[in-house]
């Protein structure tokens, strides 16, 4: 039995965030749960490291694109080992089997005539590497992009086609007789109702993006990066392709839905490739309600509460929390609530009392059991049931509904615990108290076929406590075991010591570089109106502005020509550094230097109102 699963590749633009973490956590407890129920397991992950984005935020750096991503690839990778989270395979698209393989499956849908040259004017927005469609909202005549909310650029390129008009009937036929295709089935709707709308030949190309994987026999044309990103489940493989593909399931955001289950299913129609079985489309983390994005600056960094709480808290609580395919609201709080309430009180309670008296009574070595009454049928009974919906669940890759299912079973030994009261009998009764322990164990040692692959350290733990057989069934256990009392699994943490340290909150270092009041009323800001705007001659970054400074007008040079046209800073008032030595820049003074924002190297001008004048002093 195989099973081969992704996550997608994440781009190299910034560190990896808890949503990253998500999506790769998923991928590592379908991985131990397969592996567990006796599957040979190909799990891969990996990093996107083409295209405009990557590109875009090297220059920003003043690195080169490879340079960012070798310096970003490590960040991913130790995080993944933090997480205990194991891939067969880390891919990385500027590897050279990758790159070549990608370049013969282009050339290969060329020669088939389902890549064909033309010409494309339209929205781009270059955050998400996409096209914006005709009908996405529209500011000030500049159209928003309906996933990140950014503003387009209107570019005419000569493009590259792939005919996707060509497999509307194909994939809708496919989704109707492969209804369970995408998970759950709200996303399956959706990428069904798309389809139906109609679909138009994709530009698989950009002449405007220097960093990417050339076509071989157009060299001018660099591969769209989602043509060149998908095809990593495939290249990944290598000389394995027999034996894995295809793949079992693709885990991604519902984001990138529309790429998996509607592009990518049809370039493998075009191969005549085989498609995935299923694609798992998870929801969003959200921070106050909205999604994690480096531009809110609201990203969450995983090795502070792994730091704090432990790898397996973490990955618990990702599954546990929210149901895969909705979006989970993290809080610090919700966080702290769930480890304490299911981990220290819960899990940790019950192998800490267990094992404690077996050692107190026994020295770990439980002596013959009693009798079996009937409140030990019922635990085994309940068992059964709460193992069979468990499996279930997990299988379904619905975690959050199956952990339910089996802490209510946790709690119920606790309860088992406080109606038996094996440390009244103790000693004194050592058969019954030996029935009581092992039954606990039995019921602990079953759950470890759930526990380990989402929490594998405590999981071991436990296992080695118990000393386990490796075979997590109720009947494999036995009183013969040797019980040793592990290291506190979860110790329980303080609400109000914890918030009282901000033991989350990674303070600011000291900053020792303070100016004086007097020092930044130095500085000469005032606000200036833009009045004329021209491109800088043999300079493709540049504009020469005018700007009046209210009693006087004065030039800037602004590198704003990739992210603002001419229209959109005519007209404006900004702020201007009066006071700043003019400097020579490409043959032309600037006489000052206006101010903006820097998010992901982009540049957002700081706008001032309409009513104020311009050489108004800013404070």
């Amino acid at each position: 039995m195989k099973f081969y699963l992704t996550t997608p590749i994440y781009y190299v633009n910034g560190k990896p965030h808890l949503g990253h973490a998500y999506t790769t956590v998923i991928g590592d407890v379908i991985s131990r749960f397969k592996r567990l129920k006796g599957y040979d397991v190909f799990y891969l992950t990996g990093t996107d490291e083409h295209g405009g984005k990557i590109e875009k935020a090297a220059r920003s750096m003043g690195k080169t694109p490879k340079e960012l991503a070798d310096e970003m690839v490590p960040y991913f990778k130790d995080l993944w080992r933090a997480l205990n989270i194991e891939c067969d395979f880390f891919i990385r698209t500027t590897m050279d089997f990758h790159e070549k393989r990608v370049a013969e499956i282009f050339e290969k849908l060329k020669d088939k005539g389902y890549i064909y040259k033309g010409s494309y004017s339209g929205w781009y927005c270059y955050n998400c590497e996409a096209y914006i469609p005709d009908d996405a909202e529209e500011v000030d005549g500049v159209k928003i992009c309906p996933d990140c909310g950014g503003k387009g650029e209107f570019i005419t390129e000569e493009n590259y086609f792939f005919r996707l008009s060509a497999f509307q009937k194909p994939l809708l036929d496919f989704y109707k007789n492969n209804p369970d295709f995408v998970k759950p089935k709200s996303m399956m709707n959706k990428v069904v109702s798309f389809v139906e709308a109609g679909l138009r030949d994709l530009s698989v190309t950009r002449t405007t993006i220097n960093w990417g994987i050339r076509v071989p026999s157009d060299p001018k044309h660099v591969i769209y990066v989602w043509f060149d990103a998908l095809f990593n489940y495939v290249t990944a493989l290598r000389d394995e392709f027999e034996k894995w593909w295809p793949a079992d399931l693709h885990i991604i955001g519902k984001d990138i839905i529309i790429f998996h289950a509607v592009y990518w299913p049809a370039f493998l129609m075009a191969l005549g490739y085989e498609l995935p079985r299923t694609i798992l489309s998870h929801g969003w983390w959200l921070v106050d309600r909205r999604k994690m994005s480096k531009h809110l600056g609201n990203v969450l960094d995983p090795h502070i509460l792994i730091k704090t709480f432990g790898a397996d808290a973490v990955r618990y609580f990702l599954l546990r929390e929210t149901p895969i395919g909705q979006d989970g609201n993290f809080s610090h709080e919700g966080f702290l609530e769930r480890y304490n309430a299911d981990l220290a009180n819960e899990l940790g309670n019950i192998v800490s009392r267990t094992t404690n008296m077996a050692v107190k009574y026994f020295q770990g070595n439980l002596p013959a059991p009693g009798p079996i009454t009937d409140a030990e049928r019922r635990m085994e009974e309940e068992w059964k049931k709460v193992e069979e919906e468990t499996d279930r669940a997990f299988e379904n890759y619905e975690f959050s509904k199956g952990l339910a299912r089996l802490w209510g079973y946790l709690r119920r030994i606790n309860k088992y615990l406080v109606e038996t009261e094996p440390w009244r009998t103790g000693a004194k009764e050592p058969a019954r108290t030996s029935r009581i322990l092992l039954t606990c164990f039995k019921a602990l040692n079953a759950s470890l076929k759930f526990i380990i692959p989402v929490m594998p350290e405590a999981g071991e733990k436990i296992k080695r406590a118990l000393s386990s057989p490796g075979e997590y069934t109720w009947e494999a256990y036995d009183e013969k075991r040797k019980i040793e009392i592990p290291e506190l699994l979860f110790p329980r943490v303080d609400k109000k010591e914890f918030f009282k340290e901000e033991i989350m909150e990674e303070k600011p270092k000291e900053e020792k570089n303070y100016v004086t009041i007097e020092e930044f009323f130095k500085m000469g800001l005032k606000v200036g109106k833009i009045v004329d705007v021209k491109p800088a001659p043999n300079a493709d970054k540049l504009y020469l502005l005018k700007v009046d400074m209210g009693d006087h007008q004065r030039n800037l040079v602004a590198g704003l020509r990739k992210y603002y046209s001419p229209e959109e800073l005519l007209g404006k008032k900004i702020v201007v550094v009066t006071n700043l030595k003019p400097a020579k820049i490409r043959g032309h003074e600037s006489q000052g230097m206006l101010l903006a924002a820097d998010v992901d190297g982009k540049p957002y001008l700081l706008i001032v109102p309409d009513e104020v004048p311009p050489g108004s002093q800013v404070r």
